[in-house]
């Protein structure tokens, strides 16, 4: 590990900017240095309130989100902005939805943890191009989850480096209960199990399910917490949507130049030379956000508002 640099001092005024949007879906990562950002992501910690119940001191907190950001790669999209956008998101909807009361302190801390490094070293590809590309990492994770088990991997790999020890005064008991949430949050974000998910959420949301069929356990509530945190762009305020939209098809087009080159059959939402950024965006709300999880989400809310 090279040498972690210096916890950079505040911008008080971006700072008080920020941090009056910190709770809510308007907060907008991309208007901020990235210094900026880490002061806000040391932000979320201090306002849960939650270093000293875990035993985690805030100096191995800081070195910790430094090397974070120092291993996200320069993607249009997946980048230490998109980290900390999806974070500080997780953040919002945890704390809207009462859940940050309801989870154990590891738990709580697990969960934000997850969304900081739900994407380490993304590539700024994804998992098929990484399967037919014969890729390193498709190989070592056997063509399964492949970029999701590389970030929970790194995680931990950076969590328990020597220079950082986060988790060194973790009870046994207490790192295993919190590696398996970090774990499973990360993987479940995973696009290839969506399906997955907004099957589960729809008959768990159905009224016609039995009653007894319809409890949500915390591991479930706290995937959906990250999957809906990890696909929010299009929920932001337009001008916030509009430049993550931008970002987000111009690492879509850096993939197709990239199987263009190789020879690899062009994936068609790559292809620079006939798709259009709106369209992506439409098909992505209504065959991904519009008939996934949104709208099971805004039905339970709603249920939840009204007992």
């Amino acid at each position: 590990m090279s040498t972690i640099p210096e916890w950079p001092p505040r911008n008080e005024a971006n700072f008080q900017r920020g941090k009056k949007a910190l709770k809510t879906l308007h907060f907008d990562a991309l208007s901020f240095s990235s210094d900026d950002l880490l002061h806000f992501c040391l932000e979320i910690f201090l306002e849960l309130d939650i270093l000293a119940r875990v035993k985690v001191p805030i100096d191995k907190l800081k070195r910790f989100i430094l090397v974070v950001r120092s291993c996200m790669f320069d993607n249009p999209y997946h980048n230490w902005y998109h980290a900390i956008d999806v974070t500080q998101t997780v953040y919002s909807l945890a704390i809207t939805a009462g859940m940050t009361k309801q989870l154990g302190d590891i738990e709580v801390f697990a969960l934000i943890i997850s969304g900081l490094c739900h994407d380490l070293e993304h590539p700024g590809v994804n998992n098929p191009f990484l399967v037919a590309s014969r890729s390193d990492l498709a190989t070592l994770y056997n063509d399964r989850s492949v970029l999701e088990n590389h970030h929970c991997c790194r995680a931990f790999q950076l969590m328990l480096h020597s220079e950082i020890q986060l988790l060194s005064e973790f009870t046994n008991a207490e790192y295993v209960s919190f590696r398996a949430v970090v774990l499973n949050n990360i993987l479940a974000t995973d696009m290839a199990r969506h399906g997955e998910y907004t099957t589960k959420l729809k008959r768990l949301t159905d009224p016609a399910t039995p009653p007894d069929d319809r409890k949500i356990d915390k591991q479930f509530e706290m995937e959906i917490i990250i999957k809906c945190a990890d696909t929010s762009n299009v929920l932001k305020p337009f001008n916030v949507a509009k430049k993550w939209a931008m970002r987000v098809t111009d690492e879509f087009f850096l993939q197709g130049d990239r199987e263009k080159a190789c020879g690899m059959p062009l994936t068609p939402m790559c292809d620079r030379t006939c798709q259009g950024r709106v369209a992506l965006q439409k098909g992505f709300v209504d065959f991904v956000i519009g008939v996934g999880l949104l709208p099971e989400v805004q039905r339970e809310s709603s249920s939840h508002s009204t007992t």
